[in-house]
């Protein structure tokens, strides 16, 4: 009985084995038809041309991003120039203002030494007018001397 008992029970663990086998087989042949569906639809054609696509997209993406990347770059640079500009411009302004206060005060000067100029001019007419005036005086003066001079020069030959 006991032999009997042993030979149902591997009996009994005999069957499962062969259906865990055969269970494990279906799984195993169910995940190879999975995976050669999986194959097949990975290379079709539209899924080879979605990853062309992808891949594009992203060449396309790399190519703009260094566009960008370039243009700020640009732009920075122009940011500074124009920086550096305003800051001429402002320096520049500046040296405008203290060029033309400048010549504002040397035009005030001008002014003032023309009016020095005027002034001494007008003084020497009146020193020539006067010393022409004079001039005359003494002339008929000098005339007046001279004649006496003259008179008794010409008394005193007679008289020799």
């Amino acid at each position: 009985m006991v032999d009997h008992l042993n030979e149902s029970v591997l009996r009994c663990c005999k069957l499962p084995r062969c259906l865990c086998f055969l269970l494990l087989l279906v799984i195993l042949m169910a995940l190879l038809v999975a995976l050669v569906i999986f194959a097949v639809r990975a290379n079709s054609k539209h899924c080879t041309d979605g990853l062309q696509a992808e891949q594009e997209c992203q060449k396309r993406t790399r190519y703009v991003q260094h566009q960008l990347t370039q243009a700020q770059e640009v732009l920075h640079k122009m940011e500074i120039q124009a920086a550096t500009c305003n800051q001429t411009v402002v320096t520049l302004r500046d040296s405008l203002k203290m060029e033309q206060a400048q010549v504002a005060e040397l035009q005030g000067e001008v002014k003032i030494l023309k009016q020095k100029l005027e002034d001494t001019l007008a003084e020497v007419q009146r020193l020539r007018r006067g010393s022409e005036a004079s001039a005359e005086n003494n002339s008929s003066s000098c005339s007046s001397v001279l004649f006496a001079v003259v008179v008794v020069v010409v008394l005193e030959a007679l008289l020799i």
